[in-house]
């Protein structure tokens, strides 16, 4: 093979993988939490858009029936069994939500009460029911968190059998402080395959300078034969 045919075949595998390469890199993720959402135009990529979060309502309740709510809403919603076929206990009992989530008890026996006995400062959570106020099967009771911590509430007759609950609004961990976390590259909108095409396009470029380099220091070899010759 003589040295100009050589560079130019690799001339050309070192064009076609970086080309190759190219659309790998120029694909795009994007999430959104929101409303709708719409990408522009792209050349030569892919893009995703992802979109969520409808609108979110709370059932009605029947007349009797004892309902508090904060302003925030927006956050979903979570219900709380009180008293599930006849059992001493809150279902769950433990629960974790995001700030604007509003939490509903249902009784499904009779003689309950929901009394925090825990909850952040300015929280301002009253609970439903009091020391001497309890209620029945069908009553339903909600409020809206938006003040992040934890929460504890028992029901008061049945405190010492263990009818106790706890609501962790937002991050369980608390408080903040540590560094923060390595990024996740598809977090980052680029997919993670197109590093190792990057890579292997780099690889394949070094290999083909380094392969042009000795074939043109040690010339060709004398066993090949040409046309003009």
């Amino acid at each position: 093979m003589k040295r100009r045919d050589f560079l130019l075949a690799a001339s050309g595998v070192a064009g076609g993988t970086a080309a190759a390469a190219a659309p790998a890199g120029a694909q795009q993720t994007t999430t959104s939490g929101g409303g709708n959402q719409s990408g522009g135009n792209g050349t030569g990529g892919t893009q995703t858009t992802t979109s969520g979060g409808g609108n979110q309502s709370n059932g009605n309740q029947s007349s009797g029936n004892q309902s508090e709510g904060g302003g925030g809403g927006g956050g979903g919603s979570e219900t709380v069994t009180v008293g599930p076929g006849g059992e001493l206990v809150f279902e769950p009992a433990e629960l974790q939500i995001s700030p604007g989530t509003t939490v509903e008890w249902v009784w499904e026996s009779d003689t309950h009460n929901v009394i925090p006995t825990s909850q952040p400062d300015g929280a301002g959570w009253e609970g439903s029911g009091s020391e001497s106020e309890t209620f029945d099967t069908g009553h339903t009771y909600s409020h809206t968190f938006d003040t992040e911590g934890s929460y504890e509430y028992v029901c008061i007759p049945h405190e010492s059998a263990g009818m106790t609950g706890t609501i962790t609004v937002g991050s369980s961990g608390g408080g903040g402080g540590g560094g923060s976390a390595e990024a996740d590259p598809e977090h980052m909108g680029v997919p993670f395959q197109a590093h190792y095409v990057g890579i292997a396009t780099i690889l394949m470029m070094v290999m083909s300078l380094i392969f042009t380099f000795f074939f043109l220091k040690y010339g060709e070899s004398p066993h090949t034969s040409g046309g003009n010759r």
